[in-house]
């Protein structure tokens, strides 16, 4: 028997899950009164990385948020499937996309392990673990969104490719952009402030899960044999 298995779920689960658990933590914390009442994407009182260590908030975020990687994982490793399907074949941008999105989450998890610690060393690994994160993730964003734009005008009958979400993606891409640029600049010219950075945060992390929205109306007839998946 070969067991098939419905990938719109995963990725359902891969935009969702963290909005959930990274607002449910805020919540959590200013109910408790560790960090200030606030809209965080707009007002930026708080970061995400205290909101989720502060109280009981930890325990809520830890391992939700280490399942979350772990999905993820799986994620990367189901697109690189999608786009074998797609394809034919297994190109070698899609190798490169399974392994950035795949260090991308081991570095999430590196962060989260180290949050709610203390230390110079585990200060620095929280640091550029979420960093790492945030760099690998988009780029393999951009890239599977590539891979989607060159095979859409090969594919005339049962496309599964909207130009729809595609655009969507892009437009969410450019906002990331926009959002690091904006960053930089603040950087560079010294005007970065608290509040600043915290708002970049929050929105750069709320536009990264947005992107995977995506994928749930692209993988809405996908399905995959277990069988058949792909070597790494």
């Amino acid at each position: 028997m070969v067991h098939k298995m419905q990938p719109r779920t995963l990725a359902i689960i891969i935009t969702i899950l963290p909005l959930l658990v990274s607002n449910a933590a805020y919540l959590l914390s200013a109910y408790e009164q560790n960090i200030p009442w606030c809209i965080p994407y707009l007002e930026g009182c708080t970061t995400i990385s205290r909101a989720a260590r502060s109280g009981n908030s930890i325990y809520l975020f830890r391992p939700t948020m280490i399942a979350y990687s772990l999905l993820l994982i799986w994620f990367w490793i189901t697109t690189q499937h999608w786009l074998s399907q797609l394809y034919g074949h297994t190109t070698k941008t899609a190798h490169a996309i399974t392994w950035l999105g795949i260090t991308g989450a081991v570095f999430l998890i590196v962060y989260i392990d180290y949050l709610g610690t203390t230390g110079e060393v585990n200060r620095f690994m929280r640091r550029y673990g979420i960093m790492i994160f945030f760099t690998f993730t988009p780029l393999a964003q951009l890239l599977l969104l590539k891979q989607h734009y060159n095979i859409l005008p090969l594919m005339m009958k049962n496309n599964p490719i909207s130009l729809n979400v595609c655009r969507y993606q892009l437009i969410v891409l450019v906002l990331i952009l926009i959002i690091g640029i904006t960053s930089i600049t603040l950087d560079v010219t010294q005007t970065k402030t608290d509040m600043s950075e915290n708002i970049v945060e929050w929105n750069f992390s709320l536009l990264l899960n947005m992107y995977f929205l995506g994928l749930v109306f692209l993988w809405k007839n996908y399905r995959c044999q277990l069988k058949n998946w792909p070597t790494l």
